[in-house]
């Protein structure tokens, strides 16, 4: 949102995306698992070994894997922190938000369904757009 240029990742229905950072008032390592369901980012399960972040997402159990369904919206707006390791992670590739913003950057991420056509047309001519060093 801060500076122009985006990434494309291609996902399946149901598929799991992770959202990793350090909570800023707690300072413990959170993972927040999503889906996309009909094109929406559906917030499934927050993983901690903080139970103290864990009263903070409002789960009375504190064990380290909660489970939710929270409906975000299509979109997430994210801060990238100034000194924390943060970011995405889909199917075994991580994409670290230091390598696309500063610290105090905003960072949306989207979902957007695309026919099966322009799936494949970025696919032949964009192959580089599953790369998350490679700006578009």
């Amino acid at each position: 949102m801060d500076h122009p240029g985006s990434f494309h990742f291609e996902i399946s229905p149901l598929e799991e995306v992770t959202l990793f950072h350090i909570n800023s008032i707690y300072d413990a390592y959170v993972e927040e698992v999503f889906q996309v369901v009909n094109g929406k980012m559906l917030l499934k399960a927050v993983r901690t070994n903080s139970p103290a972040v864990m009263e903070y997402y409002g789960f009375e159990d504190t064990a380290p894997v909660q489970t939710r369904h929270r409906d975000t919206g299509p979109a997430l707006r994210v801060q990238a922190s100034m000194r924390q390791d943060q970011g995405l992670r889909i199917r075994g590739r991580t994409l670290h938000w230091s390598t696309i913003a500063s610290g105090g950057d905003r960072i949306l991420v989207s979902v957007d369904q695309v026919a099966w056509a322009t799936s494949l047309w970025w696919a032949v001519f964009h192959n580089d757009g599953i790369n998350p060093s490679t700006k578009h």
